[in-house]
Parts: C-alpha cells; structure tokens; sequence
C-alpha cells in the first residue's frame, strides 16, 4: 500500500496520543427470537430452531463470527448461550412498546460490547424498532462519537434469510491487519460491508443538502469515534472534477450496489 500523506500522519499521531489502539471491533448481529423452540429448556442460540437461526447456522464462518445478541419476546435482550425454558410470547406492537418503556431493563440480560462496529438487525418491523432504539442507547453509552453502520432486514421471511446469509458470507475477521499507521495504528482489509480498494458511496446523513458523491477506500482503521476509513473523494463535477483524501465514518459510507 502507498505511503499515507503527512498531514494524515501528523493527524494520526496527535489521535495516537490521546487514545490508545485498540482491535477493530467485531459486528454485532441482532436476532429476534423464533416461534419454533425446542420443547425444552436450552442455550438461547440452540432453544430457537425458526428459520432465521438456520441461515444462521449456515452461513456464519468459524474465521468471521459476529458477536450476537437475541431479542426474545419474553426475556429482552439476552445472550447466546443464556439457558431459558420454552415460552409462547409474541412480539406484538404493544408488546415492542413494553420493552421500549423499559428499554434499561430490557437490555440488562445482554452483555453489550465495548467498542461499537457495524450492526446488523435481523428481524420483524416491531423487533427492529426495539433493536434501533437499543442499539442508539448503547452507542450513547459506550461514548461512540457517531452512530453505528447499521444495516437491517426488510420484505418477506425469504428475502430476511437471504440478506441475512448474504451479510454472513460477506464478513471476514476485522482483525485482519494489512499494515500500520507510522505510530502503529493497525489498518485493516474489511469492517463490515466495506473492503479496502472497493468504490462507494459517500453520503452525510445528516446533512442530506448534500450530494452523494463517490469514493474509493484506501484504508480502515478504529479511529476515536468508531469505524473509520480513509478514503478519495470523487469531488466537483466535468473539468472541474478532482480528488480529495479525507477521514470518513463508516456511517457515512454506502456500499456501491
């Protein structure tokens, strides 16, 4: 990869000294619970048996696995590996609303990561708006500087499980380094759905007066606030076009599809 501009450098290294580097952090899926369970008590992840858990099971890869947090109807946000008994309750819009009232209990079962990285909501409409609501409360608490990357499934049971199998497969260790920063700051080949070298699409979502504009990544780091990639800017427009290297969150990229 090519020497970094100085400036960035300089920029880097005054980062460095206030924060001290950290392992990219690993997704985080979100998963509603299942109607169909096993008729005894188990492992949440073993428990669910619908067929969101089988595109699961399927697809994740023992070099990628995300963390993982279920959504259960009856319990709130709980882990994995948290041993619940079989249970008939339904995530019904008053049931969403419930939770939403007491979102601070409801997320007391889970053990929420400490660095926030992309996440992906893998559910119903009433289980996403619970997963939103959760997934801002803890990026606040966390201290993240910018909201999470989150991408969400949407339409029919069929299309939920192929987004869902299709962001599994995409997914490779954020831990892989393919170099350094001069202070020593790990950049990486893939956070998320982003991958060094691919083109994308930059666009602020808050400042929406703005026009999406393309990009190319040179670089993905954890900086201060979260994911960040270094990126060229495809600005201006016919002979007046010309590139510019900036610093961008990744919840102010889109993938190119």
């Amino acid at each position: 990869m090519q020497a970094h501009p100085a400036q960035l450098n300089l920029q880097f290294d005054e980062i460095a000294r206030a924060t001290v580097a950290r392992s990219p952090a690993r997704p985080l899926v979100l998963m509603a619970c299942s109607a169909t369970k096993l008729n005894r008590p188990a492992p949440a992840m073993d428990l669910y048996r619908g067929v969101m858990f089988e595109t699961f099971r399927a697809h994740v890869r023992a070099d990628a696995q995300p963390q993982v947090i279920i959504l259960s109807a009856q319990h709130g946000f709980i882990q994995p590996d948290a041993e619940i008994a079989p249970y008939d309750a339904r995530m019904t819009a008053d049931r969403a609303e419930t939770l939403l009232s007491g979102l601070s209990t409801a997320m007391a079962g889970a053990a929420w990561p400490d660095q926030v990285g992309p996440v992906f909501l893998a559910g119903g409409m009433h289980y996403r708006r619970v997963m939103r609501a959760a997934v801002e409360r803890w990026a606040r608490k966390v201290g993240a500087g910018s909201a999470p990357t989150i991408t969400e499934t949407s339409g029919g049971i069929g299309m939920q499980r192929s987004q869902l199998g299709q962001y599994l497969d995409g997914l490779t260790e954020l831990s892989e380094e393919i170099g350094r920063f001069p202070n020593g700051v790990p950049y990486i080949r893939r956070a998320g759905p982003f991958t060094v070298g691919e083109r994308v699409i930059h666009a602020y979502r808050h400042l929406p007066g703005i026009a999406p504009r393309w990009a190319t990544i040179r670089a993905l780091f954890q900086g201060p606030s979260g994911l960040t990639a270094e990126a060229d800017v495809e600005e201006g427009t016919g002979n007046r076009a010309y590139i510019a290297s900036r610093w961008i969150a990744l919840t102010n990229l889109q993938p190119n599809q």
